[in-house]
Formats: C-alpha cells, structure tokens, sequence
C-alpha cells in the first residue's frame, strides 16, 4: 500500500528545501555584503609619488564606474533572485493544490500497478550478487556491500535531499574577486567543474581534508604543507578540498576560493635568469593577492625554499606574502626533503603548518574501493566481483611495495579489467565478469613472480634437480639440498614475510656459486637480468654502508636501495659476504628475517620477492682437505668457530649450500660445456662448423685451470685459445660458409 504520510512528507520537504536552496544558489548573502565592490576587484591604484589632480580624477572616474558595473550586475542577479522567489511563492498554492488534487490520486491509483520499491530492490540485489559473488561462503558480505551501495544509490534520487541540492555550485561566485591573467598561463584550476570531472575521485582523507580545511581558515598564517611519501595520496586530498570549495561544503573563510596549482617547471624553463625569475614569481604572487581568493599550491615545494646546488630559492618572495591574509600557499612535499629542507628553513616554518598523510591500511584500501566500485566498473565496462577485489587488495598488499594503498590495488584491478576484455576480444559497449585469476595473470606479467603453484611452477619445482644439473657442473649435493629448500619456500609463496628464499653459499672459487645464481633467476624471473650483484668486499667500512643503503646527507640514495626499488622481483646475489662490515651484516639479519631494511633516509626497502644469494670462499681451504673435510656441517662449525658468521645469522637462511671443489673430470666436462657455447657463438659471427680434438682441450684445460680461482677464468681462456687458432686459419685459407674447421696441434 502507497505510505500516503510518507509521500506528503516527502513532498513539502522538497517545498521547504527549494525554499532554502534559492539564496544559496544566487549568491544573496555575498551579493548584499559586496554590493557596492568594484566589478571583479578592478580599482585603479595611485602611479607615483606626489598629488596630481587629473591623475585623481582618472582614478576616482574608474573606480567608480567598477564599482557601478559591480553595482549593477548585482543588483539584477539580486532583482532576478527576488522575482523567482515570488513567482515560487505565488504559485506555490497552485502546487499543493495540484499534488493533492491531482498528482496524489494519480499515485493512488496507479500504485498497485507500479512495480513495488522492495521488488525493484530485490531484482537489483539479485543482479548484483549475480555480477559480484562468485563463492557462497561471501554471501553475507557481498549483501551487506550491496545494502551500502544501495543507500547511496537510492539516496543520489532523492534530488530535494539538501545535500544533493548544495552540491550545484552558486552563481556570482567570483565576482567580487580579481582576474588573474597572467598566473592562469602559469597554473591550472584546481576548482574547474572540467578539471574536477576528469578526476577519479576515490579518497576516504575526511580526517586530513578537515585539518587542511581548518588550518587555512585560520585569521593569519594560514598556509599548509603536506607531508608524505610518494603516491599516498597528498594531491587526491587537495583535490578533495578544491571539490568541497567547489560545491560550496567549505566554511565561510574558504568559500568562493579558488586553488591554483602553479607550473613552476615552466615558469623555471622561460626565466632562467635568477632575478628576472623572482621579479616573475613575485609579479605573479601579487597579482593572486590582488584577486584575495587566491591559494596557491606548489608542488615539491622543497625545491624553492633552500638554497642548494640544483635548486632555486624563493623563500623571501614566497615569504613575504605568506604572511599576509590575502593570498594562502598549499605545498606538498615528502618527509626526508621537508626535513631536510623546510624545518631548518625557520622563515618558512613557521609560517606553514604541517600535515602528515600516511598510506592508507588495507582494511581502508577495501572500504575506499568497495564504496567506489561503480566508478572503475563503468570506465572499463566489467564487474569486479568481491572475491577479484579482495584478490587484488591481498595480492598489491603482499607484491607491490612502492607504490600505496589503494593506489596499487586499483592498478591491478585496471590492469585486469584491460587484460580481460583484450583476451575475450570485446566490443567497447560490451559488459565481463573480471574474475581473480586476471589478477594472478597481470601480477605474474607484471613481476614474473608466480603468485601462486600453478602446473608449470610445479613442473619446475618438481624437476630441479635436473634442471639446474644440467647447468651446473659436479654438484649434486649442493643441488639436492638447494632444491629441497626452494621447494619449501614456494609451498608459502605469498604468504611468508620473508624474502622467497634465503641462501648461504659456500664453497671455493669458480666452482658454480654464481652460475646457480644465474639459473635460478633465469628459470624463476624469465632472465639473467633479474639478477641483482654486488661484491661485498667493497663494503668492508661503515661509510661504505652509505654508499649500499643511502644517505640523508649526500642525498645519495644508495646503490642497493636504488636496486631493489628498480627490480623488487629477483636474485639479491651477495657476493663474499664474510668481507663486509658487521654493521651491514646487521642489515641484511633483518632483511632475512622480517623480509625488509631501512634505508639511510629511514624509508623501507622491502625485500620479500627476491630470492636473496650469498656466496662465500670462507673455508675453501677446508674443503680441499680430504682428512679434514666430513661434510657440510663440518665446515659450518668450522666458520662459527673462526668468528666469520655466527649460528644466528646463519640460522636466518632458508639453506646453507656447501659447493665442492671441481675433480679433474668435472673439470673437462666444464670445458666442454663452454667449448659447445663458443662453438655456437663462432657460429653465429663467421657461418663455419667447428670441430675441437679432445686432446687438445685436455692440454688446455691442464696447462690453464687454476685450482684457486676454479673454472672462474676457463671459459676466457678456452675463448682466447680457440679463437686465435680459428682467427689463423681464417685469414690464412678464407673457409666458405658451412665449412668444416679442425682445430687441433699444439697449444
């Protein structure tokens, strides 16, 4: 039955609410407290020192005419106001007269035949559990989503509500404030209906958006930094701010406002002359005080308030109009730039007050993205449904370190949705399901980590052994007990904090240590590019440990930071790890440990998609006496005993590999290994088959292997012997192509 009550209410609150709306729309309060103000700020100001008559004249004649156009065209939004006003209030009997009369009786009688509110939710429910659900256990969850999205939906209809009718910006708005011509070539609009259209307004800042919003209504040093790690958030809630000024949700210290963020880079490029350029700057600054609705937002503003090599410094122009009421500054910065830059910079701090934005929690990830799901479904044309979502919340959380929430989640969730309509080879007006598997799929392209056991990481981890044999050279028992390890490791992929694995290899030189590396990133990652090297003798000092890790007073970002930010996904190879300093043994404990470090600018470096590698000679000599030498354990406790490593830091690695020195076969069989990769090489360079007597390869090999530096050195002097034989040949009998070349004699 048609609640009749509820439809009365409904209507006069529509009434009463239009009522309310008109005033605000046209402006009446503003236009009747600048009634008299010059037409957009225009007023002529006294040129020169002195008296002059005429001079005052011209000023007085212009100011008045401003200040009669301001006059007038307020006047008429005003008139235009009251006449609506009285028409609505003259007809507003004719409307009552006409809901009862006629509009409530049609609803009457036409109610029984409408479909019922409660059906028409329930199909919708329907229609979204349908798109949204994919596994029953999430029922509950995906109704209680669908009861918040209908509240919002339903409450979007309900056009009379005041918040839906406040949300249309007021005319007049600007008026009484001055134009700025030449700082909108130098910035953009922040409070344009097209800027603020373009922008995917996902943000739950309420917090920081009411601290912004307080501290810049303040009565004098109202100027705000934001402070925050890159991609948190910092521009989304400025341009929040810019959204509430723009539907008129701010204060009345606020209203009408506008924020204009200022293209420093090319204001930079076009006055490369330092004084021209602060002359500019402060032009332009006047100009927005002129205009007294002005704030101005300045991006990476560290990099105008210090004097340092690279940088420019306009503290004193930026300065001296902060201190005044009539123009506001927003700038935004991270934290190691504002402490180095801004908080010794005394002039500038305090004169702006600091807000700190943090990355959002993943809990706030999934609330911000639940409550805004609308927005990426329709610009892609797909369905999330919760399960992909929480997939794709999950996955960013635990694979992608560098960039925040919910920023990285709703990167893979774009990814996927254009991964899924190009595999599905859709039309642009047609609607998919985007399930969690295109997130695995995209995650996987994206990092060439698996994210999780599939058949062929399976096939993989099952055949290790004879993979990597078929690489490496005599080292069976090393191999057997790497793969073990990796097997164990994968079991938790995605779900340990940890790096994917952790390795201790030990062993002589040139006896497949770094080869091992290399296959494993290779069979892993996709490449040998995904291998991350660095000797560790060249870190045997503490101030060597800045160089590796970075440093807040070089600047220096440090060599091992920069990359595993760079390639966060791959093989840490550490290599003679007994030589570096103890403090950075201390670094690399809690990169084993928790799966991450510190920098030198006390940022996180996250480490837990790599498989990290370290290799050490430490007790090779051991290794190669037979009476010595039991087995691997013998060798561990004989480090430990040494002092070289300790149980504890050994015990932080998922394996500790003990390789063997190579016997004279291994050795041969080595060479003929590189001999085949030479062979193939010459190929490729001068189109003739090559044939290597095998005595000949023995006496190389017997002549040139060095027990000291293992098979390190082989293959350059394999390479350097058969080349010159080949290049002799060459030059003396000029082979045609497929020929075959028989290299042989003596050495």
């Amino acid at each position: 039955m048609l609640n009749i009550k509820q439809e009365i209410s409904n209507f006069f609150s529509a009434l009463v609410n239009l009522f309310i709306f008109l005033p605000y729309f046209f402006s009446v309060k503003h236009l009747l407290k600048t009634l008299f103000s010059p037409w957009k700020n225009l007023v002529a100001k006294k040129q020169g020192v002195g008296f002059s008559f005429e001079e005052w004249v011209n000023r007085l004649f212009f100011n008045l005419i401003s200040r009669g156009i301001g006059f007038f065209a307020r006047t008429s939004l005003l008139l235009f106001y009251f006449f609506i006003t009285i028409t609505y209030i003259v007809i507003l009997p004719f409307i009552i007269i006409f809901f009862f009369i006629f509009y409530l009786p049609f609803k009457i009688i036409i109610f029984p035949f409408e479909e019922k509110e409660e059906t028409k939710k329930q199909k919708l429910k329907e229609k979204f559990l349908k798109t949204h659900l994919l596994e029953e256990k999430n029922k509950s969850l995906v109704e209680a989503w669908f009861e918040d999205f209908y509240q919002r939906h339903f409450q979007k209809k309900r056009w009379w509500e005041l918040n839906n009718l406040f949300s249309y910006p007021p005319l007049a708005r600007d008026w009484t404030f001055g134009y700025t011509p030449n700082l909108d070539q130098y910035s953009l609009s922040l409070c344009d209906s097209s800027y603020l259209n373009s922008r995917l307004s996902i943000v739950d800042r309420q917090k920081e958006i009411d601290q912004i919003e307080r501290i810049l209504s303040k009565s004098n040093f109202a100027n705000v930094i934001i402070v925050g790690e890159e991609g948190v958030g910092k521009h989304t809630i400025v341009d929040a701010l810019a959204k509430k000024i723009y539907e008129g949700k701010v204060g009345p210290a606020l209203a009408y406002k506008r924020i204009l963020k200022v293209n420093m880079e090319k204001i930079l490029s076009e006055f490369t002359d330092e004084k021209k350029r602060e002359n500019f700057f402060e032009e332009l600054l006047q100009e927005a005080a002129e205009a007294k609705n002005v704030i101005l937002l300045i991006d990476n503003i560290d990099r105008y308030l210090f004097p340092f090599e690279g940088r420019v410094d306009l503290t004193t122009t930026i300065e001296k109009f902060a201190k005044t009421d009539a123009i506001q500054f927003i700038g935004i910065t991270e934290p190691f730039f504002y402490q180095k830059f801004i908080y010794p910079n005394e002039k500038i701090n305090r004169l702006f007050e600091k807000v700190d934005v943090y990355e959002v929690s993943i809990e706030e990830a999934e609330k911000i993205i639940l409550e805004n799901f609308e927005i990426l479904e329709t610009r892609h044309r797909v369905f999330f449904p919760y399960e992909t979502i929480k997939n794709a919340i999950n996955k960013a959380n635990f694979y992608i370190t560098e960039i925040p929430f919910p920023e990285k989640a709703i990167d893979l969730l774009d990814l996927a949705a254009v991964f899924q309509r190009k595999k599905l080879g859709l039309l642009e007006k047609q609607w998919t399901v985007v399930f969690p598997q295109a997130i695995d799929e995209v995650l996987e392209e994206k990092t060439h980590i698996p994210t999780s056991i599939t058949p062929a990481l399976s096939e993989k981890l099952l055949n290790l052994e004879k993979i990597l044999s078929s690489q490496i050279i005599q080292q069976e028992e090393a191999i057997n007990q790497l793969a073990q390890a990796l097997r164990r490791s994968f079991l938790l992929l995605g779900k340990r904090k940890k790096p994917l694995a952790s390795f201790l290899f030990l062993g002589p030189t040139g006896v497949g240590k770094t080869e091992t590396a290399k296959a494993i990133a290779k069979l892993f990652f996709g490449s040998e590019d995904y291998l991350l090297r660095f000797d560790m003798s060249l870190y045997q000092t503490k101030e060597d440990i800045k160089n590796l890790i970075g440093s807040m007073e070089t600047g220096n970002p440090g060599l091992l930071t920069k990359a595993i930010r760079e390639k966060p996904y791959g093989v840490l190879l550490l290599d003679e790890l007994e030589k570096a300093n103890r403090d950075l043994i201390n670094i690399f404990l809690t990169l084993l440990d928790e799966g991450y470090f510190t920098d030198g600018f006390g940022k996180r470096v996250d480490g837990k998609n790599l498989v990290i590698i370290a290799t050490s000679n430490a007790g090779a000599d051991l290794l190669y006496s037979v009476k010595t030498y039991k087995d691997s354990f013998t060798l561990i406790d004989n480090l430990i005993a040494r002092g070289l490593f300790s149980p504890e830091f050994l015990n932080r690695f998922d394996g500790v590999v003990v390789f063997k020195p190579l016997t004279n076969q291994s050795i041969l069989d080595l060479a003929k290994k590189m001999v085949e990769k030479i062979k193939q090489d010459l190929y490729q360079l001068y189109r003739v088959k090559i044939i290597i007597d095998e005595n000949f390869l023995k006496k190389i090999v017997e002549e040139n292997y060095n027990e000291k530096f293992g098979a390190r050195n082989l293959e350059r002097i394999l390479r350097e012997k058969i080349e010159d034989k080949l290049a002799k040949i060459i030059l003396a009998k000029k082979p045609k192509e497929e020929e075959v070349i028989e290299i042989d004699g003596d050495i």
